[in-house]
């Protein structure tokens, strides 16, 4: 076979997704499990997701059109990311795309093609880097860069410029944390702030996107169950399952232990120094 491929495992990729699925079932029953187009956008892959009834999650103008191309209707895709095109952004909001506002460009969009009930829009959380233990993130003194910051006041404002186009509407929230570890505690601390924020705001959401950056498939690490109970247990005081939508964006932890990159050596020479291997990959 002429290389570079990827091989993927069908058999791993399916075992990843039904864990992820499984403990959604378990833990939150209206939930979304949808799938980082960023992490590998092989179309054959997205094809395959789409099928599986896994939403895609698009940081781009070009990853939601190769999601649409690749058979994901627009009501099955995440809108993310802080650089979202106006055509494009006009085009999500008519057909019902869940868009997590990350800019102020956003905000202008969003004041000019706002239609619909506004369900299907969210506001993305810039999280204090400080309510993490400092171990499980990497860069503590430049904080997050993406979404408006509650202590800042930019979230009251957004919040507040929603509720001026949607006086009885339900927004949804983004809290995504780019982790070193992973670990369990990372995802309670994001759900604790998230219920926080419910609380100071007196929210009724309609869904509630916790990002994603999970393990999964990796022996020896927490699991889909894992991360989705304590989820779970951090909010089951101030949100009604029934009313609120989970959503989880997992991209490597999906694909990542089922798939194999095959390359070929096209050149070995050695320096004074080192030995240097060039393949096709």
């Amino acid at each position: 076979m002429k290389t570079p491929y990827f091989l993927i495992s069908e058999e791993v990729l399916n075992k990843n997704i039904k864990d992820f699925q499984d403990a959604l079932s378990q833990y939150w029953t209206n939930s979304i499990l949808s799938y980082s187009v960023k992490t590998n956008s092989l179309p054959w892959l997205l094809k395959y997701l789409q099928q599986k009834n896994i939403a895609a999650e698009t940081v781009s103008d070009e990853e939601y059109q190769l999601s649409r191309r690749c058979g994901f209707s627009d009501n099955e895709i995440i809108f993310n990311g802080p650089i979202k095109g106006e055509e494009q952004f006009a085009d999500a909001i008519k057909k019902g795309a869940y868009i997590n506002l990350d800019s102020k460009n956003d905000l202008v969009y969003l004041e000019k093609y706002a239609t619909g009930d506004g369900s299907n829009i969210g506001i993305r959380i810039n999280i204090d880097p400080e309510k993490f233990d400092k171990h499980d993130i990497g860069f503590v003194e430049d904080g997050f860069r993406f979404g408006f910051s509650d202590r800042a006041g930019d979230l009251s404002k957004v919040l507040q410029l929603y509720r001026s186009i949607w006086p009885k509407g339900k927004p949804g929230l983004h809290l995504h944390c780019n982790s070193v570890t992973r670990s369990l505690k990372v995802y309670q601390t994001i759900a604790d702030y998230a219920a926080k924020l419910i609380k100071k705001y007196n929210l009724k959401l309609s869904y509630l996107d916790i990002g994603g950056g999970f393990f999964g498939g990796v022996e020896g690490k927490p699991t889909p169950e894992n991360y989705i109970k304590i989820i779970k247990e951090a909010l089951k005081d101030v949100m009604d399952e029934r009313e609120t939508t989970l959503i989880v964006e997992p991209g490597s932890a999906i694909i990542g232990s089922a798939i194999d990159l095959y390359t070929s050596v096209l050149d070995v020479k050695d320096t004074s120094h080192i030995r240097v291997v060039t393949t096709d990959g």
